[in-house]
């Protein structure tokens, strides 16, 4: 064999090459090594490559080889942080270990991730604390005199999104900077120093785009220069860009901020007894507005809501405590690094509920996204493709854009679109898996629309005959909890199925038990429909409610919708169909996931058979079997 330093990405993912040397099993396959070539010629010339990779291809080796075989630096960029660890501790290092290559790799994740060891000290000595931070309180401090990144993931157990992790680590709000008495062994400062002097690095899409809204803005520069940008999960980019370029203000935000500014007063200034007042005032006023909203929707536009006589009076008190607070914290400059910090931080906030009070600047929206205890507000570009391009064009380095789930119909018009990229590499290659004998496509000729209210008792009574033939062995994906829960209440009365539920358990362990249970069956919704790998017989039905189209009166959904009538365009062929393909395509991909895997999926959505665009859904699945009669699914199992 040749010295593999001379080999084309192509010819290190042949049967003969080094991965097939390190890889268990391995198996040389043609999609993988076009994809390869593909991402090595982007790289060398500097191109945007937008690369749908069908489910089997391989598409992490496919974009690993070729970025270790780059002379340029690279960011890796993936959609989670679960596929972010399993790349930096699993798949490069055997790509590192196949090609004995000396490249330096750094895993950078949000500062939530890591242990600030002021907050811990300063938290850990508070009473108010300790009935939250005493279970964990000697793990975390035997495990911070080891630990060399500060990473919480390496506290087994440790739980995410809580009140203790809030409490040990840093926000970029009340993050003290090189005023920080423990600025020199700052794990997150340790982290950034290290990706700025490695060769590639690993993040998560929101770093990512964190980074770009900082470096827009001039407050900071969170990754090194490169010279390539994998995204990975590409499908997933259009959304959190939008989040990213959004300017959003919480009430969970403005609380935080007044509990961090009365531990600043009584520690620093504690003769200000007329400003912590304020401070109080202003978390009674903002505490007090969510319950204005009345029982809006989880997602609602803020215009129509704003106007209303008591939300309206809530916003101005709201404007005029900030006002007050920025002002005596004006007074206090200089008092203690904490007082200095809540006067910054008061500033912005204040900047940030201005915006609200205002009408959106053109080509924006406002809307507010509601839970039971919080609000957030956000001002949203309807269009991410304009500030996206923008970026684009200021950085001249390779793109190279993947995922399963890219193209619509055979072409990547709209994912192009929902990004402002107007020239790129395109490329489209199927799964190696032969979804003709490994698969067939069911669907049930029901009568009522999906929107009728029995259609769930008749989904269910549809499913209940396929998971007869499967012996369970099933995921049904909902496109709603209402949906869900009504259909869990079906299947618990006429079946005998071990049933686990999305919302009953944590997302890990429902999944953990159902790979665990014989002829199980799980009830998930979005989270399930993607990012879910279940391999071999224990997975041998996917069931989805309905075409998962989004819901019209989202108010984000809707500004879109109405921005592309404005520009002339279908919004209902050009936007809403092209999203629910997207979407669909994710939740068909948990089928087959190996090339033994056999099994039905079930689409009770009768518009699919019925409609004039349902074709153009089935042309953008894998190409499987097609029936709408129950016996050709038994003949297929038996």
């Amino acid at each position: 064999m040749s010295n593999k330093n001379e080999l084309s990405a192509f010819d290190l993912l042949s049967n003969s090459g080094p991965i097939a040397g390190v890889l268990s099993g391995f198996q040389a396959r043609i999609e993988q090594q076009i994809m390869a070539d593909e991402v090595a010629t982007a790289i060398e010339n500097k191109q945007t490559l937008v690369c749908e990779a069908g489910t089997g291809t391989g598409k992490t080796l496919g974009y690993l080889i070729p970025v270790f075989l780059s002379e340029t630096k690279t960011i890796v960029s993936t959609a989670t942080k679960t596929l972010q660890d399993q790349l930096f501790r699993q798949d490069i290092p055997l790509v590192k270990a196949a090609l004995s290559s000396r490249k330096t790799v750094a895993l950078l994740k949000g500062r939530q991730n890591y242990l600030c060891t002021y907050r811990f000290e300063v938290n850990g000595n508070d009473p108010r604390m300790s009935q939250h931070l005493n279970p964990w309180k000697n793990k975390i401090k035997s495990w911070s005199k080891l630990t060399k990144t500060g990473d919480l993931e390496e506290i087994r157990n440790f739980p995410d999104n809580s009140f203790i992790r809030q409490a040990i680590t840093s926000t970029a709000e009340n993050c003290l900077g090189a005023d920080c008495p423990s600025y020199k062994n700052c794990h997150v400062v340790n982290a950034r120093k290290q990706a700025a002097s490695s060769d590639i690095v690993v993040v998560n899409h929101h770093l990512l785009f964190a980074d770009m809204v900082l470096r827009e803005t001039g407050f900071a520069e969170l990754l090194p220069d490169v010279g390539t940008i994998v995204l990975d999960e590409a499908h997933r980019v259009p959304d959190i860009a939008s989040l990213f370029f959004s300017r959003s203000i919480s009430g969970r935000q403005i609380a935080v901020f007044c509990q961090d500014a009365i531990d600043a007063i009584d520690q620093e200034a504690p003769d200000m007894v007329e400003l912590r007042s304020m401070v109080g005032q202003l978390l009674a006023v903002a505490e007090g507005l969510r319950p204005r909203f009345g029982s809006i929707a989880s997602r609602a536009d803020w215009l129509p809501l704003k106007i209303q006589p008591s939300v309206n009076e809530s916003v101005n008190a709201i404007e005029a405590f900030l006002k007050s607070v920025n002002d005596y914290f004006l007074v206090a400059e200089g008092r203690g690094v904490e007082m200095d910090n809540c006067l910054k931080r008061s500033a912005e906030l204040m900047g940030k509920w201005g915006l609200f009070k205002n009408e959106p600047i053109s080509g924006h929206i406002h809307w507010v996204d509601a839970t039971n205890r919080n609000f957030t507000l956000y001002d949203t570009p309807v269009s991410v493709g304009p500030e996206f391009s923008k970026y684009m064009d200021k950085i001249q380095i390779a793109w190279i854009m993947t995922s399963a789930t890219l193209a619509v119909d055979a072409t990547f018009d709209y994912f192009k679109a929902s990004l402002g990229i107007e020239k790129a590499t395109e490329c489209l290659l199927a799964s190696p898996f032969d979804y003709k004998t490994q698969a067939v496509l069911y669907t049930p000729e029901f009568k009522v629309p999906p929107s009728h209210e029995s259609y769930e008792e008749r989904l269910i009574d549809e499913a209940l005959l396929v998971l007869a033939f499967t012996q369970g062995h099933a995921f049904l994906l909902f496109t709603s909890f209402r949906s869900l829960n009504k259909a869990a209440i079906l299947i618990r009365e006429k079946s005998k199925y071990p049933l686990f539920v999305q919302g009953e358990s944590p997302r890990g362990e429902l999944l953990e038990q159902f790979k665990r249970t014989k002829n199980a069956v799980l009830l998930g919704t979005s989270t399930f429909w993607e990012g879910v790998d279940v391999r071999g017989a224990q997975l041998r039905c996917v069931i989805i409610d309905k075409l998962p189209f989004a819901v019209p009166s989202d108010p984000l959904v809707k500004a879109k919708i109405a921005a592309s009538i404005e520009r002339g365009q279908n919004a209902f062929t050009d936007l809403q169909i092209p999203h629910a393909i997207t979407v669909l395509k994710q939740g068909v991909g948990r089928l087959i996931r190996d090339v033994g895997d056999r099994g039905v999926l079930m689409i009770g959505d009768n518009r699919l058979t019925s409609s004039s665009y349902g074709e153009v859904f089935i042309r953008s699945l894998p190409p499987m079997a097609h029936t709408s009669d129950i016996d050709d699914v038994e003949i297929f199992f038996t």
